[in-house]
């Protein structure tokens, strides 16, 4: 291998390294944008970082403003579903109690004969069985036995009525925690409306805010002095157009390196330039037509596409780059064919073409390598 040889592999080896860690910032920060704009399309995937920072920062602070309140408004509500329980539970007590006294007076009403007031049967409240109780005291034909029964029926009401006051106290008990949580709720809400706003002044989907903050912080941390982060902020018909260059550049690369290895015929300093540029431009000329004859199909057919930067899938531009740059030559003659078609159909006349065919050069293509090595 001679001296040459080595220095034309070494300057492609860092070309490739170049354009590789130049493609990987550029195509973070451009899929980053397209994440965004699929997230929240309102964005059209562009995030103001140092926004971004400040809102966070207000959040924080906000947050921790109402951190009592959001403590506060946790405890009560677990006291009033503890005291809704606890209600629920004392009132299913409270009406197996009322059955069983209902049914004990019945059966000593039934023992001694006594026909109760058909009002006084029908109502089932504390006071009215309390009554009944006390007028069943009074009569003297009764039994031991039943005498016995209605002493533990008044004991049984005594019970009752004390589980109803206990009621009346964790009733007025729940009203004055429901009243302090209309209160706590209130601070809170008024915090998370504070919150909201200041998220959407930069998300305005802002319940996505806390993803895209995520993917931001994300971005920043492991950004390469910040380049990501700070080109994700660019336009992205700006960020399209350069990843396409770059992988037009890629896609050169892809065909020098087994050039280089495998030609006969050595690869030039002068080569690597002109097929770097060569490549990068047809990369950009295949992507400017690829929109043309989407957006064209998009009139002819009345079919709305989505041909906005923010909704290029960053993957497919760099497929079109990559490949273009591979086959630059090729999508050249295909540009070319193209254009002598349309100006054919339209009524112009193509100029002449010579009269013979240039003999081509040993390695192919547009590429003379001889005429720049």
């Amino acid at each position: 291998m001679t001296f040459y040889k080595f220095a034309v592999g070494v300057v492609l080896a860092v070309a490739m390294i170049a354009v590789l860690g130049m493609s990987a910032v550029v195509f973070s920060a451009r899929d980053f944008q397209w994440g965004v704009a699929m997230v929240s399309p309102s964005t059209n995937g562009l995030v103001d970082f140092h926004r971004l920072a400040d809102v966070d920062r207000q959040v924080t602070q906000l947050e921790a403003a109402s951190s009592a309140p959001r403590g506060a408004q946790l405890q009560l509500q677990a006291q009033i579903t503890d005291l809704n329980n606890a209600a629920q539970s004392n009132e299913a007590a409270a009406n197996t109690a009322r059955a069983n006294i209902v049914g004990g007076i019945a059966e000593v009403e039934t023992h001694a004969q006594v026909q109760p007031v058909q009002s006084a049967a029908a109502d089932l409240s504390t006071p009215a069985l309390s009554s009944r109780v006390n007028a069943l005291l009074g009569h003297s034909n009764l039994s031991a036995a039943d005498q016995q029964t209605v002493a533990a029926l008044r004991t049984q009401v005594t019970q009752l009525q004390t589980q109803e006051s206990a009621a009346d106290d964790n009733g007025a008990r729940r009203a004055a925690l429901e009243g302090q949580m209309r209160l706590v709720s209130g601070q809170v809400a008024e915090a998370d409306r504070q919150i909201f706003a200041l998220q959407q002044s930069v998300v305005p989907d802002y319940e996505h805010y806390g993803r895209i903050s995520n993917e931001a912080h994300a971005l920043t941390t492991l950004s390469p002095l910040g380049i990501s982060a700070f080109m994700a902020q660019g336009h992205p018909a700006l960020l399209s157009t350069f990843l396409v260059l770059l992988m037009g550049a890629l896609g050169s690369l892809l065909y020098l390196f087994p050039a280089y290895l495998n030609r006969p015929q050595p690869v030039t300093m002068a080569e690597i330039v002109v097929r770097l540029i060569f490549g990068m431009c047809a990369a950009l000329a295949f992507y400017v037509l690829a929109n043309a004859a989407i957006a064209g199909f998009s009139i002819a057919s009345s079919v709305q596409q989505a041909t906005t930067s923010a909704a290029l899938n960053p993957f497919t531009v760099s497929l079109v780059g990559i490949v273009a740059g591979v086959l630059s030559e090729d999508i050249a003659h295909w540009i070319q064919e193209r254009g002598r078609g349309i100006f054919t159909q339209g009524g112009l006349t193509p100029p002449a073409a010579p009269a013979a065919a240039p003999v081509a050069s040993p390695t192919g293509g547009l590429v003379n390598n001889d005429a720049i090595s």
